[in-house]
């Protein structure tokens, strides 16, 4: 009964601590601009590896998506950081556990990614460049199929993954709670900040994967000639 109480206790708190961030911050704003910044980012990192050499789309869009998922997990760790030091100012008393306390709890309350905002999947240089003069480009249908259905959910993933705010939620709370348990000396099992976000990204991130490999490898095998996302529409288009 005693591990029973201790853990409504924690989840009172955080149910408090979360209405005091939504009330304070508007977290849905927060990661809009976490989004903007990683894709931005990542638009960099894709134009660099490209100027490098690196001419598969696949290689490209995986690489990208790698660095770009590390830089977001930094950033938000930063941002969070940011929300709990300006909230230090409150002080919520957990009880005492009065030792370890044996319980597999854990953080797996906001299971879910809801995102809003528009993205794409890193396209390396924005430059649209037409193919040579009366080169005529026969382009399969399934080619284009893939391409489409490919752009259409990676750009959905890519969403969920970097626009959501529960996200952003879930790592200030386990942060926040990291500082109101050494205070009160309370033994929980948690996830930790990383766990947190990691589980509430990883399908997402498995999804624009998939959908980056499928677009980049459509364009490598039927528009060899094309250097990147744009230019291969414009090709398709006959432009």
């Amino acid at each position: 009964m005693k591990v029973l109480s201790n853990w409504r206790s924690v989840r009172l708190w955080e149910s408090v601590y979360e209405r005091d961030l939504r009330r304070r911050h508007s977290l849905r704003a927060y990661g809009i601009l976490i989004g903007i910044v990683t894709l931005l980012l990542m638009w960099g990192v894709a134009e660099m590896v490209r100027r490098l050499g690196t001419h598969s789309l696949a290689v490209r869009y995986v690489f990208t998506l790698g660095v770009g998922y590390i830089a977001y997990l930094l950033i938000l760790r930063w941002w969070a950081q940011r929300l709990v030091e300006g909230r230090r100012d409150a002080d919520f008393d957990l009880p005492d556990a009065g030792g370890g306390l044996d319980t597999d709890t854990g953080y797996a309350a906001l299971a879910r990614a809801d995102g809003t905002g528009l993205g794409d999947l890193p396209g390396g240089s924005l430059d649209l460049a037409s193919a040579a003069d009366g080169e005529l480009i026969v382009v399969p249908v399934i080619a284009i199929f893939l391409i489409g259905i490919a752009v259409v959910l990676g750009a959905g993933w890519l969403v969920m993954l970097f626009f959501g705010s529960d996200v952003l939620l879930a790592v200030t709370l386990e942060i926040a709670f990291s500082y109101v348990a050494a205070r009160a000396t309370v033994r929980l099992a948690r996830a930790g900040w990383l766990s947190a976000a990691v589980k509430l990204t990883w399908k997402p991130l498995l999804g624009a994967v998939i959908c980056a490999v499928v677009l980049g490898a459509a364009i490598d095998v039927f528009l060899p000639a094309a250097a990147t996302l744009p230019q291969a529409v414009r090709m398709i288009l006959g432009r």
